[in-house]
């Protein structure tokens, strides 16, 4: 499959047919040639082409196509020696830094600096004037010092690379670290690999050609090099010599280059996919659009919106129309997949390559966007629609800082001076909440929190004064006390300037809390569309009544047994510290102090902002946080090794996406465990993951596919499948159902409950949603700047919580509800007041 679409490409095609010919040359060239490299033809010196030689003769009577196909054989042969002992030591010595790091790392990096502080091609002089010329051991010396070249490259892929979910999940199956970077960490490197290498391969052939040409290369040999040399010597008189040789040297690095180019491609690149239909049919009739409003800020109408896909062309926004108000928030509602991200981007001409408007129309204060060509819609976009993304650090240039991108927009589009800009971005970073303008101004996006980023981003939407604010997502990704101060934010920049908003989520509680209209999408129609306190008093379609059915602060807690026996996991007095970078930096306390225990059967939620130390918790009793004080138990014994701590605890990662290898099949995802530990034979093992993948409620066929191949859910109940193959009677959910639309996260919470009714699992539940915990959890822990503050039945906390923490974090969860919601909002505030 591979090679055929390395077939469909003609750059590649010509690239392999050039290196073809240099690799029979360089094999074969002794058979081909016909001349031996030193026959001497004194008639022939400096004979033009034609005659019995074919390219002509060089200065000493020698036939040059001979000796281009001698010489392939020793140029070849030296490049690829040079390739070969830098790529060995490059990439043993950068994976082993990047993975290990620490002492490894220091020592690593400090020998290939120094090596790499060297004068190449002085040393590379000097050690043939100190060891002779020998082309094998000159060009093994130049492969040694273009090691650090490979090393570096590795060595940032790797550690990249290691601080991945998915190397987690590894180190928690009990794989061993060889294991680990050979099946996880090697594959990331070969695309990197693929694309250096042949770079790599080009200089070495030149090197080899310049030391040959110098004449510092074995005596009487043939190679590319020395035809340059002869030809050099007579350049006046036949000028046309170098053009063999040199035209062989620039053909083969060219060809390597591309055909390297092409392999990556072919190798890494997955098809484009989309989250489309072609066409479906939906559950019920599409939404009647209100009727047009001629003073309608934003109009979306028919809007149709297709992508190419290696299916064939599919539709993700079928016929959808849309308005939105002068100084009105409209909210977009529905499942991942539903087409309502599709309908913006394609609204604010941000659909990728693969996307285009196939009908349909956007009008914007009249004038049609879909109409307009870039320059055009780059004098709306900023100054009059602002846009907040989904994620917030994806869309920070990590190589600026905060402040230089929020002053561009302005210096562009308000003429502004660079003294000017930087005054208004920082008024602009108070106004949006954030206590330290002038830090967050020289920051760079890695050394600031999600919460602020996102902050960050709504300046920049409302630097130029926009009349729309179209905000994707905008809280999908934090706590829910930040998420609460982002509202308010919103809320509050609305009814200062006017502005009208077009919020996107699929967080109906969110919607209650902001919006005046609801715009309902599935399968990329639209639904339904009514005013908020309507629809959620009389929801019309069955599909908007589902999406409500499903939010957790419509569910009530669950009957649950109480948990009974000794504890399963005793965590008594946790203390965790991170060093920090900086002489005479004292270690950055997480957890002060923790205890707290987990029956077996047991579900024990624990809640907490960001930064309160619960995930850090859930990875110190999985091995991937550094204790530095107190103690875990499992079972009334000290928590053993990776190895035999994978049978006893595993794990299901917030991010469903991040945590799969996305080079590996489900089948070798699942089956790897199992494999690792011996317990089966790769039939009993295959066997045991088909049983697991049914166990989750996914269809025949899923163990084929890769990560990107499955929707969010089924990512999860992957993950899930994953901590279930070794049979643990303990599972930490960090997160599960946080990255998940409602109904996603109400299937996959019921198939938690389902699996431990079933198996008797104990499950240590981290999340910030409050309401998801009181749906699955027996006992709540509540944490706060690394210690317990509350911890207590399910129900007491959730609803009648005795520390003003729990009741802030119980305040700030929106809920589907308008009327409740507002009280909620107005109780939030006045908390908020008292404790200042």
């Amino acid at each position: 499959m591979r090679a055929s679409l390395l077939l469909r490409r003609p750059a590649a095609l010509a690239s392999a047919a050039v290196l073809l010919l240099v690799a029979a040359a360089a094999l074969a060239g002794r058979w081909l040639a016909p001349y031996e490299a030193d026959y001497v033809d004194l008639t022939a010196a400096l004979a033009g082409p034609g005659g019995e030689h074919l390219l002509g003769g060089d200065g000493s009577g020698r036939d040059v196509f001979s000796r281009l196909l001698h010489g392939a054989g020793a140029t070849v042969a030296g490049a690829l020696l040079a390739t070969g002992v830098a790529l060995v030591m490059g990439v043993v010595a950068g994976t082993l830094a990047g993975y290990f790091a620490r002492w490894v790392d220091a020592i690593a990096s400090w020998s290939f600096n120094l090596l790499m502080a060297l004068p190449a091609f002085i040393v590379v002089l000097a050690f043939v004037a100190v060891m002779g010329p020998s082309l094998l051991g000159t060009m093994a010396f130049v492969g040694f010092l273009a090691s650090p070249s490979i090393y570096r490259l590795v060595r940032a892929v790797t550690m990249r690379v290691r601080g991945e979910f998915y190397i987690d999940a590894a180190r928690v199956s009990g794989l061993s670290d060889l294991r680990i970077v050979r099946r996880h960490v090697l594959p990331v490197v070969r695309s990197a690999i693929i694309v250096q290498a042949p770079l790599l391969f080009g200089a070495a052939l030149l090197i080899q050609a310049g030391i040959d040409f110098l004449g510092l290369g074995e005596p009487g040999a043939a190679s590319w090099g020395a035809m340059l040399n002869d030809a050099a010597a007579n350049v006046f008189r036949a000028p046309w010599l170098s053009i063999w040789p040199g035209l062989a040297i620039a053909a083969t690095v060219l060809a390597v280059a591309v055909l390297g180019n092409a392999v990556r491609d072919v190798l890494e690149d997955a098809p484009i996919q989309a989250a489309g239909h072609a066409p479906p049919t939906p559950n019920g009739p599409a939404a009647c659009p209100s009727p047009a409003d001629p003073a309608a800020l934003l109009a979306i109408a028919g809007l149709t919106v297709t992508h190419r896909t290696a299916a064939g062309e599919v539709t993700v926004v079928d016929g959808v129309t849309l308005q939105v108000r002068p100084g009105e928030v409209v909210g977009l509602v529905g499942e991942s997949g539903s087409g309502k991200t599709q309908t913006v981007l394609a609204a604010l001409g941000l659909l990728p390559p693969s996307g285009r408007i196939a009908a349909g129309s956007v009008h914007f204060d009249g004038a049609d966007l879909a109409e307009l060509g870039e320059r055009a819609l780059n004098r709306v976009r900023g100054p009059r629609i602002g846009y907040v993304s989904q994620e917030p650090m994806s869309n920070l240039d990590p190589s600026f800082r905060v402040g230089s991108q929020l002053a561009e927009p302005l210096r562009v589009h308000r003429g502004l001076s660079r003294r000017a800009a930087r005054l208004r971005v920082l008024e602009l970073l108070a106004r949006v909440g954030i206590a330290e303008p002038e830090r967050i101004y020289r920051a760079y996006p890695h050394e600031i929190s999600g919460g602020t980023a996102q902050r960050v981003l709504i300046a920049g939407a409302i630097a130029c004064d926009p009349e729309l604010l179209v905000a994707d997502e905008p809280t999908t990704a934090l706590d829910v006390t930040v998420q609460a101060e982002v509202l308010d934010l919103l809320r509050s920049l609305r009814a200062e300037r006017g502005m009208a908003v077009l919020l996107v989520t699929h967080d109906l509680g969110v919607v209650a809390d902001m919006c005046d209209r609801v715009a309902v999408m599935r399968h990329g129609r639209l639904v339904e569309e009514a005013a908020t306190r309507a629809l959620f008093a009389h929801p019309a379609q069955p599909y908007t009544k589902d999406l409500l059915a499903a939010n957790p602060h419509n569910a009530g807690p669950r009957p649950r047994p109480a948990a009974a026996g000794a504890p399963l996991l005793e965590i008594g007095g946790l203390w965790v510290a991170y060093p920090q970078r900086g002489l005479g930096k004292a270690p950055l306390q997480v957890l002060k102090g923790v205890s707290l225990a987990i029956a077996q059967g047991e579900t024990l939620g624990l809640v907490g902002e960001s930064g309160s130390g619960k995930t850090t918790l859930g990875r110190a009793v999985l091995g991937l946080a550094p204790v530095s004080g107190g103690s875990i138990l499992f079972a009334g014994q000290p928590l053993p090794g990776r190895r035999a701590r994978a049978l006893l605890v595993q794990a299901v990662f917030q991010d469903p996406f991040s945590s799969l290898n996305p080079a590996m099949s489900i089948a070798d995802i699942l089956v790897e465990p199992l494999l690792a530990h011996g317990r089966l034979g790769y039939e009993a093992a295959s066997a045991r993951v088909t049983g697991l993948l049914d166990r989750v409620r996914l269809p025949a066929g899923t163990g084929e596919r890769r990560a990107r191949e499955l929707s969010g859910g089924q990512r999860q109940r992957v993950a899930i499948a994953r901590a279930l193959a070794l049979g643990p009677p303990l599972i930490i959910c960090d997160e599960p159902v946080s990255a998940l639309d409602v109904s996603t996260q109400a299937q996959v919470l019921d198939l938690l409950v389902e699996i431990q009714r079933d198996t008797g699992v104990g499950y240590l539940f981290i999340s910030h949603d409050l309401a998801v915990v009181r749906n699955v959890c027996d006992r709540v822990a509540v944490m706060s700047g690394g210690m317990l503050v509350e911890t207590g039945p399910t129900e007491q906390v959730t609803t009648r919580p005795h520390d003003p923490y729990t009741r802030r974090l119980l305040l700030s969860a929106p809920v589907p509800d308008p009327e409740e919601q507002a009280a909620r909002r107005a109780a939030r505030l006045g908390l908020a007041k008292e404790s200042t």
